[in-house]
């Protein structure tokens, strides 16, 4: 048993290493994939995460619940944003789009 061990030892070794990173990327993909469904903006000069949440009102969300989705997802705190940074809001491209369309 021994000797059989030290002979696929290395071959154990990839096989777990292998399994452990596939893993780690797949995790890493899907958060990827979930910030892509989202509208991603540029803070511009004097924008706050309040004003933010005003003008992308979403209907499932509370402004409170809205500015906690962004700090938790951009790592920023609402004193922390600054011009030029862009950050991830939990909108949807083409309900954006649709809400625009029904506004005119």
């Amino acid at each position: 048993m021994k000797k059989l061990y030290k002979n696929y030892i290395y071959t154990i070794l990839l096989a777990g290493s292998v399994f452990i990173f596939s893993i780690l990327f797949s995790c890493t993909l899907n958060n990827n994939d979930q910030k892509k469904d989202f509208l991603s903006i540029e803070v511009s000069e004097g924008d706050t995460l309040w004003g933010i949440a005003e003008e992308y009102e979403e209907s499932n969300l509370t402004k409170k619940e809205f500015i906690g989705w962004i700090e938790e997802n951009n790592g920023v705190s609402a004193d922390s944003i600054k011009p030029g940074q862009v950050i991830v809001i939990p909108v949807k491209g083409e309900e954006l789009v649709q809400n625009l369309a029904s506004e005119q």
